[in-house]
């Protein structure tokens, strides 16, 4: 039988990440497991020499990750029920890479994390960090899929 003791969600703050995090809640219930909860703030070193602004790219750095600790401290708040067990991390680096590397150094038997549509520019080139987990994964992975927006519209 399969024992599921350390489930992680990758949450990146989206509009999607609270509906994410009542997944992850969920399954870390109905298997009494710890939640690992990882955000990933981008390395801004990349852009050195590119971005120039008043605001030093180290500084601006460290604002990123105070503001990402700050939000993902009040979504866990928001939609993590009192007796699930949870730690929160906030690395800085590539998603992928970085989600990758804690799952194996964490030993994570379930990774929670959602997938965007694909109609971003963005996903059509690279793909999506979800998309990208999934061939390098040492775990299962529950996605949860975008929101479909309803275009029913209500005429009071």
């Amino acid at each position: 039988m399969v024992t599921i003791r350390t489930v992680m969600v990758a949450a990146d703050l989206s509009d999607l990440s609270s509906m994410v995090m009542d997944y992850a809640n969920g399954l870390a219930i109905a298997w009494q497991a710890q939640l690992l909860v990882v955000h990933v703030v981008h390395d801004l070193s990349y852009f050195t020499g590119v971005y120039t602004s008043d605001t030093p790219l180290p500084e601006l750095q460290q604002r990123l990750e105070s503001e990402a600790y700050e939000r993902l401290k009040a979504l866990c708040q928001a939609t993590l029920d009192t007796q699930v067990r949870y730690e929160t991390l906030i690395v800085t680096g590539r998603p992928v890479v970085e989600i990758h590397r804690l799952m194996q150094e964490h030993n994570v038997d379930c990774l929670v994390i959602g997938a965007h549509s694909t109609n971003k520019p963005e996903h059509q080139l690279f793909g999506s960090t979800a998309e990208r987990l999934i061939h390098q994964s040492p775990c299962p992975i529950f996605i949860v899929p975008p929101r479909k927006l309803s275009s029913f519209v209500s005429h009071g």
